[in-house]
């Protein structure tokens, strides 16, 4: 009788050091790990932490960093302060600073698992990054932007500012930056309308510069009645 008690003090035993060894939940030197429990505040903890099943809800914070791309072409291009459009391509990298109120911010706003998901920051911070670009390059013209890349990189981080759902950018990079073909403008717009004289300005004086007829814009309709006016004057030089 004795025997079987000890058997199953050592059953129990060995059963309760299997849960509480089952409970310990470690986590990613780049991850997080939330708990929440009942009406008690909501822990961050990072490397682990004791999970204890029904009375514990854990989830997983993704924390390493995230790429965000921004491309606005076309019509889309954004336009400077002169009105020439430019058509560029944005890199931003982002992340989930190692901090508690950041973590918490993140899962309390946006959740862990759409913030865990590549796709989901993209849809949340792209627009956000958009209005930042939109509104550096309006501050520059169009020489100012090609000249200085790294200038107008400082203007987009302090547009983008802190607001970022707890994420943090720790990176911007530009691929494409150039003028909009002048087929995708619309001279119907005032911004374009602005760009393609100050282009035309400026072909016209490089071709002074170089020797050549100035350049004309490619919306300027032909003078009317021109056609008629050199067959006049050639019906006059017949008669004489």
């Amino acid at each position: 009788m004795q025997i079987l008690v000890l058997f199953a003090l050592v059953g129990v035993f060995g059963l309760g050091a299997w849960l509480v060894l089952r409970s310990h939940r470690r986590v990613a030197a780049g991850e997080a790990l939330i708990l929440e429990r009942g009406g008690a505040p909501t822990r961050v903890c990072f490397g682990g932490a004791w999970v204890v099943p029904l009375l514990h809800r854990a989830e997983v914070l993704d924390l390493s960093v995230r790429k965000v791309v921004v491309e606005r072409r076309g019509r889309q291009g954004l336009s400077c302060r002169d009105g020439i459009r430019v058509d560029l391509r944005a890199t931003f990298l982002v992340k989930v600073a190692r901090r508690e109120a950041d973590v918490l911010r993140v899962a309390r706003e946006v959740g862990c698992a759409r913030a865990n998901r590549l796709e989901e920051v993209q849809a949340l911070l792209e627009e956000r990054f958009a209005c930042a670009l939109g509104q550096s390059v309006s501050t520059f013209s169009f020489e100012e932007l090609v000249a200085d890349r790294s200038l107008f990189i400082d203007h987009v981080g302090i547009e983008v500012g802190d607001e970022l759902l707890g994420f943090q950018m720790e990176r911007m990079s530009l691929g494409r930056l150039e003028q909009t073909p002048l087929d995708q403008l619309d001279p119907t717009n005032v911004l374009d309308a602005q760009g393609i004289q100050k282009l035309t300005e400026r072909a016209s004086r490089l071709a002074l510069e170089a020797g050549h007829e100035p350049v004309a814009s490619p919306w300027d309709e032909p003078h009317a009645g021109s056609g008629e006016d050199e067959r006049a004057v050639s019906e006059g030089e017949r008669s004489n």
